[in-house]
């Protein structure tokens, strides 16, 4: 039953489809045969047209159109025979044709074939039209036609009754023409050609000029809606020639034959003798495999579900039951993926805040990620601070308000077209960086954001927060710019708020300090140990130029020099180099006071140590140091990373892991292990949001004991000590 079942509904589709196919043959078929018909009778109408427009052009036509007596001397008898006579010529060639005629309304005349006449005594006594339809063809001459078919009328022509259709055409193109060429197809001649040339499938056809019918055709006992049980369906098809419309009217016999009716009865008949056999064998063949999946399946359940699978009898929970398994641990799955996405994206924008210079790797990072930022477009960076929610425990209200400030930033960023990513930071709740291909920031339009968002949360959630924004930067370095302005602006306000009601604003914008971050020192001495000359220059350029804005004093530039130069004295001693003839040949620079000489100096110790790290270790070494430098920064806060760690995860013995992060660094793998841990407590401990256990879990320390005997080794002093120093 299984196998008939789609063998009918594919045959009852096969009939279906064999009726659509027939259908729509015929149809295309009598499509075809319309189009011809109409334009069998287009063919016919443009042989009108150029006779008409053949006609406008003669000189004869032209002169007598002149409502003057000055060329009456050139039609002698002879012209005249001989107009006629080609006039009637043209007439006759076209086979369908009564007669034609050319009026000229100014001067009241009708030429024809047969002479000229005046309008009285031609339609009084060669064509004689009822009185109505005199009065219409008169109507009809004054006004300009370019192409004009009547319905049918009977007139009497030299005293015979003729069915004719008229047809006007204007020899100018006026108003009011001065002649008008008057064709009448003859009824007779016309049905004569149609037979000939007409459709020998249709049952009907009509030709229509105005909603009048001019001519109509039906086959001997095929007329009407009906034939013998059959639908019949009308076709119209416009005329590209004139108005005209033709409706062409055909029989709808697209039915299924009795053969493909019975070819499918029989399918059904065979499938029912050959798939209970069939049906049978596959069982019994596709059981083998299902039995022995069942088998596995049944020994990956735990007991309790395979008892309870037994005791239902049917071995088909076993299959329900695991993939309820394979379901339920594939959507945990794709929850840990997806939070993984959203830390590692996170922690990008964190390393972006804390200053991004770039690298083929770390370009590769912000693909990977979908971060489409690039070098040339712009930055600017909006921190968004809590700190003056005085209830930190209402989680319903922190959590209200961040909720808000998700749809309040994505209203205020689609009203002023930046893109932007919302994610949160440590010295502030959320931080907001802003990006566009184009320079913003033009005109206050920064702080109409900032003004926006804070005014439309305050009005949310009954709350004001603290929104800061940073300079408008190019190149994602920027972004660490735009971060550190905007958060020294959060940091100022925070501080004035606990510790400095009383000072005057104007008195602290005076101070002028030097722009040398951390974040950024620390990817100095990275870069300058394992020699990476450009992204070394590129870190001191980038405080120059941000330094050079500032515009400091002399003595705060050699200062800050004087610091960058103590780090990279740092890194030389902790390279194993001697440091004593860079010291004294910075201190003969630093008695000169000359800034620029200084500098000059420094940017040349750094290519010394870059361009020496680049030698003496193997471009495998510096690789693979890279990597071990790498991991290390990124899983430095769990407490599992060590060098037995490093040793399995890249397949390498202890001792080489040890010798190729020495070289690599300069240091031994759990001094550098421990800074980081530390400058990481230091952060958190600054920030008195958390304890000293928790603090030493957060930094990869398993007991509160090992980590405050670290930070005594590193500091000197106690955690607790250090916070009151830091407050």
């Amino acid at each position: 039953m299984i196998l008939i079942i789609p063998i009918i509904v594919f045959s009852s589709l096969n009939v279906q489809r064999n009726i659509m196919e027939e259908r729509q043959r015929l149809h295309d078929k009598h499509i075809s045969d319309a189009n011809r018909i109409a334009v069998v009778v287009d063919d016919k109408l443009q042989e009108l047209k150029k006779l008409g427009k053949r006609l406008s052009e003669e000189s004869w036509v032209r002169k007598m159109m002149q409502n003057t007596d000055v060329y009456e001397n050139e039609f002698d008898f002879l012209k005249m025979l001989e107009i006629r006579r080609n006039f009637e010529n043209s007439i006759n060639s076209l086979n369908i044709l009564s007669f034609g005629m050319i009026v000229f309304p100014e001067k009241g005349q009708v030429f024809t074939s047969w002479g000229a006449f005046t309008e009285d005594d031609f339609f009084s006594n060669v064509a004689v039209f009822d009185n109505e339809t005199r009065q219409q063809l008169e109507s009809a001459m004054l006004d300009q036609q370019y192409f004009k078919v009547l319905p049918p009328e009977t007139m009497r022509l030299w005293g015979n009754s003729k069915h004719v259709i008229p047809v006007f055409q204007s020899l100018e193109v006026v108003n009011q023409p001065r002649g008008v060429l008057v064709l009448f197809i003859d009824s007779a001649y016309f049905e004569d050609y149609m037979h000939r040339f007409g459709s020998i499938e249709s049952t009907d056809i009509l030709i229509t000029t105005q909603g009048q019918a001019i001519y109509r055709q039906t086959q001997a006992g095929l007329s009407g809606g009906e034939q013998g049980g059959q639908h019949s369906y009308e076709l119209v098809v416009p005329s590209l020639e004139s108005d005209l419309k033709y409706k062409i009217s055909y029989l709808d016999n697209s039915v299924i034959g009795i053969n493909n009716l019975f070819s499918s009865l029989l399918a059904i008949l065979i499938s029912a003798a050959v798939g209970a056999l069939t049906a049978f064998l596959l069982a019994k063949i596709s059981y083998r495999p299902l039995g022995a999946l069942l088998n596995k399946l049944s020994a990956a359940l735990r007991y309790d579900d395979v008892k309870s699978s037994l005791s239902s009898g049917s071995e088909y929970n076993y299959i329900e039951q695991s993939f309820d398994r394979l379901l339920l641990e594939n959507e945990k799955l794709q929850r840990s993926m997806q939070d993984y996405e959203k830390a590692a994206k996170s922690n990008l924008f964190q390393r972006l805040l804390k200053g991004y210079f770039t690298d083929e790797q770390q370009m590769n990072g912000l693909k990977k990620m979908g971060i489409g930022y690039t070098d040339e477009m712009y930055y600017c960076t909006v921190l968004i601070s809590f700190h003056a929610l005085r209830d930190v425990s209402d989680f319903c209200q922190i959590r209200k308000i961040e909720m808000m400030t998700l749809v309040i930033v994505e209203k205020v960023m689609e009203r002023y077209g930046l893109d932007y990513e919302l994610f949160e930071v440590t010295h502030a709740d959320k931080a907001l960086i802003l990006s566009s291909e184009d320079v913003f920031g033009q005109e206050g339009i920064m702080e109409q954001i900032v003004l926006s968002i804070t005014e439309e949360i305050e009005q949310a959630c009954d709350f004001h927060p603290y929104v800061l924004s940073g300079t408008v930067e190019k190149g994602l370095v920027g972004i660490s710019k735009s971060y550190y302005a905007a958060n020294e602006s959060l940091q100022y306000i925070l501080f004035s708020r606990d510790h400095l009601p009383d000072l005057q604003e104007e008195a602290v914008q005076t101070i002028v300090e030097y722009y040398y971050p951390t974040d950024w020192e620390v990817q100095l001495i990275n870069n300058l140990k394992i020699g990476n000359l450009d992204t070394s220059i590129q870190i001191l350029h980038e405080i120059s130029a941000e330094n050079g804005k500032r515009c400091l004093s002399e003595a705060s530039t050699i200062r800050l020099v004087s610091l960058l130069m103590e780090t990279i004295l740092r890194v030389l001693h902790e390279l194993n180099l001697d440091t004593g003839i860079y010291v004294k040949q910075f201190a003969a620079k630093a008695e000169g006071a000359d800034a620029g000489e200084m500098w000059s100096y420094m940017y040349e110790v750094v290519t010394l140590i870059c361009e020496r790290n680049r030698y003496s270790n193997s471009m495998m070494t510096i690789e693979t140091g890279s990597q071990l430098l790498q991991y290390v920064n990124e899983n430095y806060t769990s407490a599992d990373v060590s060098l037995k760690q490093l040793a399995e995860i890249y397949q390498m013995s202890v001792s080489k892991v040890s010798k190729i992060f020495k070289e690599v660094t300069g240091i031994n793998f759990y001094d550098y292990l421990c800074r980081l841990r530390m400058e990481r407590a230091k952060e958190l401990l600054r920030e008195r949001k958390c304890g000293i256990d928790d603090i030493a879990h957060r930094v990869g320390y398993e007991n509160v004991y090992s980590f405050k005997r670290a930070f005594i080794r590193y500091e000197g002093i106690k955690p607790d000590e250090y916070v009151d120093i830091a407050m």
